[in-house]
């Protein structure tokens, strides 16, 4: 292991190139696969949302060496334009992952980044065209994209969780976080050593951003924020492989992360604790319903009180949504349409409670433009409720608790302090599977249902795949 001496980023360095693919537990393995094909479905979804084919058109704008391919739209462009587009399609809908404690979107910015270098690095033409340049084109195994994918995400995890309790609430985690996950997925694709790794982690820090006033002022730049993250990993990758040096010393710089970010604050047990052995992409939560994660409770308790009660939706006077600091800060705001109605309605506790109490669990459907512009109802109910803070105790989404009151002057309450899909409250087959073809329903491209199965059964079985151009073409 690294001295102790050394900045905690070279454990994290020496963690991405050294892990052997086996050493990886069969359950982080699963997992990896299960996040993916979660992911794949994501991107797939959101090809077909508002800001996502003008970004496309900018792309094709400034063209590109046709390398990898945009979701969906199925056209070929640079490996870094597509990882930025297919990640901006991954979060335009807000079903990707979260690992719950780091307030991390990791597999937004990292499928999408190594994806698109799987395709160019699989390639034979690529492998004929580049070859003076050094890049170690070859077949790459379901088993070999996944593992790199399990690394990414627990060395973006770990960063996430090590400095969260310090982090200004305006910072936008999965942008602090995304590059550096991308390039550890990457380097192990590459087949980088220390010293190309380590500038390449040097320069992602360079290109470090993402801060949350999009997401305040409702504007269209959020869901682009993760795409920004994967193209600067797969760009710090690419310049590392051809000898440009980055800085090393990242989280306890003279300027790095704990100084400039954390007030000189860091979590190294999060870093080094149990690295190789015990995995954070374990941690991380897949979503039930296409809102931002701390949403997820409150829709929960909407649910719970719901089944539990007898009760008319019309009688609701008023409910009271209680949200610690890190969910009020993203959805404790007062509902109003703005420019983009989807972004309001998925960040809002109260539109979400009020959907689920009308409607019961919200899909894709119920968050897009013309259908939240429209439902009055819902509207109406949302501004019954009110959010309110507690718990400022704590740094973590839950617990939240919701009452209602009645026109008869009933009280009901309930508090959720594990949202449905965590990892100990994980979602079942059945809404896993429901959740994938409604996501296929909204791409751009229209799949049959034996298209679908059989998308479904690739990338269900991806560990057993020796050859990842499989998935391409089965897409």
């Amino acid at each position: 292991m690294p001295s102790q001496k050394c900045d905690p980023i070279e454990f994290l360095i020496k963690h991405t190139v050294d892990i052997r693919d086996e050493q990886i537990p069969a359950e982080v393995m699963n997992k990896s696969q299960e996040l993916f094909q979660d992911t794949l479905a994501c991107i797939l979804a959101g090809s077909t949302s508002q800001g996502i084919k003008p970004l496309f058109d900018t792309t094709q704008l400034w063209g590109g060496n046709k390398q990898a391919t945009v979701l969906g739209f199925s056209e070929q462009t640079s490996v870094p334009f597509a990882a930025m587009v297919n990640s901006a399609m991954g979060h335009a809908r807000d079903f990707d992952d979260t690992h719950d404690k780091a307030l991390n979107h990791g597999c937004v910015t990292l499928v999408p980044a190594i994806l698109a270098l799987a395709e160019f690095l699989s390639s034979p033409e690529n492998a004929e065209k580049y070859k003076q340049h050094g890049i170690p084109f070859r077949k790459i195994s379901g088993r070999e994209f996944l593992a790199a994918l399990a690394v990414g995400l627990d060395v973006a995890n770990r960063m996430g969780t090590a400095f969260i309790a310090y982090l200004h609430t305006g910072w936008l985690p999965t942008t602090l976080w995304g590059a550096f996950g991308c390039v550890a997925a990457g380097a192990r694709l590459l087949k980088m050593d220390i010293e190309q790794t380590g500038d390449a982690f040097g320069l992602a820090y360079s290109q470090v951003h993402g801060n949350r006033q999009a997401l305040v002022d409702g504007k269209l730049a959020k869901r682009m924020q993760p795409g920004f993250s994967a193209f600067a990993g797969v760009q710090s990758l690419f310049m590392a492989l051809n000898g440009i040096s980055g800085a090393r010393n990242i989280l306890q710089g003279v300027f790095g992360i704990s100084q400039l970010y954390a007030d000189s604050n860091i979590d190294l047990e999060c870093i080094t604790n149990n690295l190789g052995t015990s995995f954070e992409t374990s941690n991380i939560s897949i979503k039930p319903y296409p809102s931002c994660r701390c949403t997820h409770a409150v829709i929960d308790a909407a649910l719970k009180i719901k089944k539990e009660r007898e009760f008319e939706i019309l009688d609701i006077v008023s409910g009271e949504i209680s949200l610690p600091p890190a969910s009020m800060g993203q959805v404790g705001n007062r509902f109003k349409l703005r420019d983009n109605p989807t972004v309001d309605a998925q960040f809002s506790a109260q539109y979400t409670a009020a959907i689920s109490f009308i409607k019961g669990k919200p899909a894709l459907r119920d968050f897009e433009v013309e259908v939240v512009s429209s439902a009055d109802n819902v509207i109406a109910l949302a501004g019954r409720f009110k959010t309110v803070e507690f718990r400022q105790d704590t740094r973590e989404m839950t617990p939240i608790e919701m009452k209602i009151k009645l026109t008869d002057g009933r009280v009901f309450k309930a508090c959720i302090a594990d949202a449905l899909g965590s990892p100990t409250n994980p979602m079942s087959q059945e809404d896993a599977l429901f959740k994938f073809n409604d996501c296929l329903d909204h791409c751009v491209k229209q799949y049959t249902p034996k298209q679908k199965e059989g998308l479904l059964k690739m990338t269900g079985n991806l560990l057993g795949i020796d050859d990842i151009s499989k998935l391409f073409n089965c897409l």
